[in-house]
């Protein structure tokens, strides 16, 4: 499945097309998973458990917001890669092992920031929902964009479009214009990083 999506990223996959790729008649994947959502949630989990990796080895750095903001630009970069299964990562849980271990290093993340409680779990979720939208919608966009790579202008119309009227938009269009997915990601989590931070070390 992962290799199918990795040669293929533009096509969202079938049984028949996971079918044609191994060579076996498509009604054999049932014979090993229930339906379609049961291999995306089994093929998403394995991209948890990608990203995961580099920050689970003797090598990752200490200090927890570094490694948190590995990982989830980790995270994103393996949505880029296999668009055609991270752009249903919002919308799918996986009950797996690898989303487990993800959920279990952010809240240990935010634990090591000083978090607890009703906060830490605050936090939790603000990280995975912001995280899992935006790379869903990246995901789509390189499905949609092949060539975007994350970098499609988030505001393109603005480039073209009539501002008369609307000063600030006048006044910052070039910086409106620059937006494009990953810096807007890269904002967004910056933001609910310094808030934890902040409130962590209070």
């Amino acid at each position: 499945m992962l290799e199918l999506a990795h040669d293929d990223p533009q096509s969202r996959f079938t049984f028949k097309s996971l079918g044609d790729a191994l060579g076996v008649d498509p009604t054999a994947m049932y014979r090993h998973f229930r339906n379609r959502e049961a291999i995306l949630r089994a093929a998403l989990d394995r991209l948890f458990s990608m990203a995961l990796a580099g920050e689970t080895t003797g090598n990752a750095p200490k200090d927890w917001r570094t490694r948190l903001e590995r990982y989830l630009n980790s995270l994103i970069e393996v949505f880029i890669e296999y668009p055609s299964i991270g752009c249903d990562a919002f919308a799918t849980d996986t009950f797996g092992q690898g989303e487990l271990h993800t959920i279990e290093f952010i809240l240990g993340c935010l634990r090591d920031a000083g978090l607890s409680g009703d906060r830490l779990v605050h936090y939790y979720g603000a990280l995975e929902s912001y995280t899992l939208g935006q790379g869903s919608g990246i995901a789509q966009e390189v499905l949609a964009k092949p060539n975007s790579d994350g970098h499609e202008p988030w505001l393109q119309a603005v480039a073209v479009a009539s501002v008369r009227g609307f000063p600030l938009i006048e006044e910052h269009r070039h910086r409106l214009v620059s937006l494009d997915g990953l810096n807007v990601f890269s904002a967004g989590l910056g933001a609910i990083l310094d808030s934890a931070e902040r409130e962590g070390t209070q």
